[in-house]
């Protein structure tokens, strides 16, 4: 856990205060933190699937933001949930991530994308459990003969 907490490090873009809110407005999308590891995107609540999604069409239509802001909402403020989908959305899309943190504006830092756990997941794919282990979908043994 502590190595996850380390491998999302931000450096201070030197905005404090409300100077960071007069900055927030130049950002063409703004996201929101909400409960439960979920985003507020212009009054719809999104889980980080659907974020992804929303940002995945964006860029389709020629339409993919270089800046996302990430603020904290009414209900919640910016959990490390937030921050790792935030993370894994930034390598996919390529686009700078900024959120704010006590009042100052931060610029998320990926420094080792193979530390992030859904990244690691997503690549190796889910385990699978033991007792499916070496057995084919159709449920019989599976014989590899190397042919």
């Amino acid at each position: 856990m502590l190595a996850a907490a380390l491998l999302v490090s931000a450096c201070s873009s030197g905005v404090k205060g409300s100077d960071a809110t007069q900055v927030a407005k130049n950002f063409p999308v703004t996201v929101e933190a909400y409960k439960s590891g979920q985003f507020l995107l212009d009054g719809a609540v999104l889980s980080a699937m659907d974020l992804g999604s929303h940002f995945a069409y964006l860029r389709d239509q020629g339409q993919l933001p270089k800046r996302v802001l990430l603020k904290r909402s009414d209900k919640t403020k910016i959990h490390k949930k937030h921050l790792m989908a935030m993370a894994r959305m930034e390598l996919d899309y390529g686009f700078a991530v900024y959120y704010e943190k006590k009042g100052e504006l931060m610029r998320l830092a990926i420094t080792d994308k193979k530390d992030i756990p859904q990244l690691q997941q997503h690549e190796d794919g889910p385990p699978l459990p033991d007792r499916l282990k070496g057995q084919t979908a159709r449920g019989g043994n599976h014989f590899p003969t190397g042919n």
